[in-house]
């Protein structure tokens, strides 16, 4: 049985992302892309909900904003829930597990990857001090990620 789950998308942020925190400590921010689908005399978008973990998500929540175009690699991930109503709800969001920030110009040469950093699991967990950047910051004593 073959089985493969990858997706890569590129678009523009559609609101700005929102960094959240699991029960046990994790960073997991949420965003959504508009992608454009050009047909052969018109034009549509899709939309997609993404989710970054961890230091990736951190990087995104600390660097993108509302309207940045971004490029987003990872999987397909179907969730099922029972609305408030009673029924039976479903979707399909992308878990991202690379993220490339790309320049609005549309030059190559300007676009700037997310930091390698961010592509790999913590080595910390969250009770004995937290994950990502803003731990290391507050380790270094730096403000707002600024160094002087």
């Amino acid at each position: 049985m073959v089985s493969f789950n990858r997706t890569v998308l590129a678009g523009n942020l559609t609101r700005d992302p929102e960094l959240r925190f699991t029960q046990a400590g994790v960073p997991v921010c949420s965003f959504s892309i508009a992608v454009n689908r050009v047909k052969s005399k018109s034009e549509a978008v899709d939309f997609f909900n993404v989710s970054a973990w961890r230091e990736l998500g951190e990087t995104v929540a600390n660097y993108k904003k509302k309207g940045d175009p971004i490029l987003v690699e990872g999987r397909l991930q179907y969730r099922t829930w029972q609305g408030q109503d009673g029924g039976k709800r479903s979707t399909v969001d992308v878990d991202a597990d690379r993220v490339q920030f790309l320049s609005r110009g549309g030059n190559p040469q300007a676009q700037a990857e997310a930091p390698a950093s961010a592509h790999k699991a913590p080595t910390e967990t969250a009770a004995v001090g937290g994950w990502g950047l803003a731990a290391e910051q507050l380790g270094r004593g730096e403000e707002a990620g600024l160094e002087g």
